[in-house]
């Protein structure tokens, strides 16, 4: 499994970029350093194109925070799991419309 507080993992500073970017909650959040890491059971997922997936589900709590949580999914590297991720990273597939609520 790959270990979760690996920060010199070149994917990882990739995405906590594109994270603060994205969110100015999240570089508030990130800044603080109150984050600890929850270890979970392996998930099962079905999905409709590469069927059955387990991925490895890791819960990240914010201190200060009580109800805010942020849960990664991850497959073990090298898996038939990870390559099935790998082909949908890779897929053209059809961008999911948002649905509208009235």
């Amino acid at each position: 499994m790959c270990p979760v507080n690996d920060t010199d993992d070149p994917r990882f500073a990739e995405l906590v970029g594109e994270l603060a970017l994205a969110s100015r909650l999240f570089r508030r959040l990130w800044a603080r350093h109150e984050v600890r890491g929850q270890r979970g059971t392996p998930i099962r997922l079905a999905h409709p194109q590469v069927g059955e997936l387990t991925l490895n589900r890791e819960r990240l709590s914010v201190g200060g925070a009580e109800n805010l949580k942020l849960v990664v999914y991850h497959p073990d590297p090298e898996s038939d799991d990870a390559d099935k991720l790998a082909l949908l990273a890779s897929a053209d597939l059809p961008a999911r419309t948002p649905e509208r609520h009235l």
